[in-house]
């Protein structure tokens, strides 16, 4: 695996490489007795395990390069200081508490071939989209839990949810069915699959819809005009370059609303 700084996140590539499921045993050990990491360096952990957690604790990003096909069990488990996570295409499963406590975790760009999210693959992170690929067939209960800022996400209609995919999380916590919901229900699963339809974030699904139309982003902001931009960002969205199928992957916001403007005045 490989290290480096990319705009100014300490940024891992990584290759597949296993963690050490023995130094990960004892760190999780302490981190789940005592529920927080102040003090840690006082912890009863070996220098090994310690010297392994700094490494850790020094990422900020996470690339997974061309050819990982899967992320392993709890690989990136209480790696508490990863913001962001860029998954290559070729990844198809993300198994068991993979990025559980990445309580940094605020953005995740999914593999378009990804077909398994495993349990707690994501929980206790701080989402606040989460954007579900078409070729998605299983999520894992508790995949994205105790995401409190979890607001906004897409669920293919395809997608099995298993338990409490989303409890404890804004979006759970606003619905119809309380924060204690539970997944298995189909009245439940189909809220969430469709909770899109939501009209005050029409812009941002088109922009990161895994298949975007210019057409429907201009119908969008002639109904709504450019301020429609502002509630997306607000939501903390990225915005309009979410994959390459996107029409407006290479180009930036400005230059959607010029044309736009331009389009306008005919």
């Amino acid at each position: 695996m490989r290290v480096a700084n990319v705009d100014g996140l300490v940024t891992l590539f990584y290759d597949g490489t296993k963690h050490n499921a023995e130094l990960e045993a004892e760190l999780y050990s302490q981190y789940s007795r005592r529920g927080e990491i102040n003090g840690w360096e006082e912890w009863e952990i070996s220098d090994k395990c310690k010297q392994y957690f700094r490494e850790r604790l020094s990422w900020q990003q996470v690339i997974v390069v061309e050819g990982v096909t899967v992320i392993q069990q709890k690989t990136f488990q209480c790696c508490f200081n990863i913001k962001k996570v860029i998954f290559a295409d070729s990844v198809v499963r993300i198994e068991y508490c993979a990025f559980r406590f990445c309580k940094s975790l605020v953005y995740i760009k999914l593999p378009i071939n990804l077909e398994y999210i495993d349990e707690g693959a994501f929980q206790e992170c701080n989402l606040s989209s989460v954007f579900l690929p078409p070729r998605c067939r299983q999520v894992g209960g508790a995949a994205f839990s105790h995401n409190a800022n979890l607001t906004i996400v897409h669920v293919p209609q395809a997608v099995e949810l298993r338990r409490i995919v989303f409890a404890k999380t804004s979006m759970i916590a606003d619905s119809p069915f309380g924060v204690h919901v539970r997944g298995t229900i189909e009245e439940v699963k189909n809220w969430m699959k469709n909770i899109n339809s939501d009209e005050r974030f029409s812009l941002h699904r088109a922009c990161c819809s895994f298949q975007p139309l210019k057409e429907v982003i201009f119908t969008i902001l002639e109904e709504k005009g450019i301020g429609a931009f502002k509630l997306k960002n607000e939501m903390g969205i990225t915005p309009s370059q979410y994959l390459k199928e996107n029409p407006y992957t290479d180009i930036s916001e400005k230059d959607i609303i010029e044309e736009y403007v331009m389009k306008m005045m005919g």
